[in-house]
């Protein structure tokens, strides 16, 4: 029995699979993040590993079995934080095989971006058009020669329009400027106290101030922003609209760079494609204006990522 297991990992949340050789999902399992800009390296290592035990414990022979592990992770893109994740993962791995079966072949370890992993998820292929926007945003392009052309994707300080984190900061800011009279009264404000059990919007600032508020404690937000926007709160499909059309400006910039990207499929991943359909229109209908894209794949259509990296790791052992 043949077994390609697959990682996705994410500055909020990590998602493991194991298919087998026919593609049938065989084990999931769920973690934090390992996203090594978000959280310390160690720490994305640990977490990383603790979760890959927990997908094997499911079957004992699934690490003895398993020919391939890929993994997509947001954050990484020079070969130096490949390789280091890499052999992490194949240290674990060889003591996995070694301890249940000393016979057993090696695991190849494969650390590709996360646009590889949803973008064969979503499309079958690793070549085409991707938009993410989770707790950051990027889009990626890639050839079917293989060639990877991405734009954004600089993180929380330098870029991430369109994303969680963005739209979870604008939210709290509107709630604050709504409390000072620039915005008039928005749902955001009852959200998010209730959420944050605050009393008063400035007890806010004492609480986002503090060392154990993170980025994806901002990100959590958009999730609220979302909820207003659908109950017809007019400062949060503002918000909602403008990042989506940000985002899609860092897209057809992406675009242009490729003729061949001009008519190619595009994949759209991530919480808040997911989420929201006032988002995911806009965007959409942004890049309508400009591009003919041959056919647009909304994330509920599709595998998770996590499924997409093992059926990339069946791919690249084949």
């Amino acid at each position: 029995m043949r077994v390609y297991a697959g990682i996705d990992g994410g500055g909020t949340k990590t998602d493991a699979a194991i298919i087998s050789e026919s593609g049938d999902i065989l084990a999931t399992a769920r973690g934090g993040a390992t996203n090594p800009h978000s959280v310390s390296p160690q720490e994305a290592v640990m977490e990383l590993l603790r979760i890959l035990d927990l997908l094997f414990s499911s079957n004992i022979h699934f690490s003895s079995h398993c020919e391939c592990i890929c993994l997509g992770m947001s954050g990484i893109a020079e070969n130096q934080e490949r390789h280091w994740i890499a052999s992490h993962v194949q240290e674990y791995m060889k003591n996995k095989k070694d301890t249940l079966d000393s016979s057993s072949t090696a695991c190849a370890v494969w650390v590709v971006t996360e646009g590889e992993i949803a973008m064969m998820a979503s499309l079958g292929q690793p070549h085409g058009l991707l938009a993410i926007s989770g707790t950051g945003s990027i889009v990626y392009g890639i050839t079917p020669e293989g060639e990877v052309c991405r734009a954004g994707g600089w993180g929380h300080l330098l870029g991430d329009e369109g994303s969680g984190y963005r739209i979870g900061q604008r939210a709290l800011q509107a709630v604050m400027q709504s409390y000072d009279g620039v915005l008039p009264p928005t749902m955001l404000t009852s959200l998010v106290q209730q959420e944050l059990q605050v009393k008063h919007a400035p007890g806010l600032k004492q609480l986002v101030y503090q060392p154990d508020w993170t980025k994806s404690s901002t990100a959590s937000i958009a999730r609220l922003t979302i909820e207003a926007a659908s109950a017809g709160d007019e400062a949060a499909r503002v918000l909602l609209i403008d990042e989506a059309r940000q985002l899609a400006e860092t897209a057809k910039a992406l675009i242009r760079q490729r003729v061949s990207f001009h008519t190619a499929p595009m994949a759209l991943s991530g919480s808040i494609f997911r989420h929201s359909p006032l988002f995911r229109d806009t965007f959409v209908q942004q890049l309508a204006e400009m591009y003919e894209l041959q056919q647009t794949v909304c994330p509920e259509d599709t595998p998770a990522p996590a499924v997409g990296a093992a059926l990339l790791a069946r791919q690249k052992c084949h």
